[in-house]
């Protein structure tokens, strides 16, 4: 393997691993999601990890 190669599989798996992380953060924030009286606050944090998710999938992708 040469560097170019090891260093995108790298730079995949460092992707990866944060995207696990959006991933996590969002099935915690869902998991703490009341049935009503939202607050703006909850919304604001999981429009942010649903747009990180798929800025990550994008660069992904792009490797």
């Amino acid at each position: 393997m040469d560097d170019k190669s090891q260093e995108q599989q790298l730079k995949r798996q460092e992707l990866q691993r944060q995207l696990n992380e959006v991933e996590n953060k969002l099935a915690d924030l869902k998991a703490r999601w009341p049935y009503h009286s939202v607050q703006p606050r909850l919304v604001a944090e999981r429009e942010d990890l649903e747009e990180e998710r798929e800025r990550l999938l994008n660069l992904i992708k792009s490797l």
